[in-house]
């Protein structure tokens, strides 16, 4: 019995305090700042999505139904809270009897790259360094 008692002793023990530690350790870094959404360039879709869609006089639940996407996701992308792909964008359109230079019409504005001073587009973005020399060589192609 006695050492059972210790034995369960020890156990208790070192599970405190493992516990206690493992609440000590250091919080994470914060990850890389990305582009935060909304931005201007999913605002605007958003809202040539939006239009088009009234245009063709389907709500959102019959859009994502003939498009074959979540409802929310209509709901999001209106909003510039999602960046999609071309092809959703593509089925979109067909959807709505559009084509892809009418769903970005007006939309104007650029995204510089990383390197440049852009943001980061999304958490697991790779990052070039670009060497100064392959910068001047490339400028004096163009």
């Amino acid at each position: 019995m006695c050492r059972l008692r210790r034995f369960l002793d020890m156990h208790i023990s070192s599970r405190s305090t493992a516990m206690k530690n493992a609440s000590r350790r250091a919080t994470p870094p914060p990850a890389p700042a990305t582009g935060t959404l909304p931005n201007e360039i999913t605002l605007a879709l958003g809202a040539n999505l939006k239009k088009l869609r009234l245009a063709a006089g389907k709500t959102q639940v019959a859009l994502a139904y003939d498009a074959e996407v979540e409802r929310s996701r209509i709901s999001k992308l209106e909003g510039g809270h999602i960046n999609p792909s071309v092809m959703t964008l593509a089925t979109l359109c067909y959807s709505l009897g559009t084509t892809l230079p009418v769903l970005f019409e007006g939309i104007v504005t650029t995204n510089a790259p990383t390197s440049e001073g852009g943001s980061l587009r999304r958490k697991n973005q790779a990052v070039l360094n670009k060497p100064t020399a392959l910068t001047k060589r490339h400028a004096r192609r163009s």
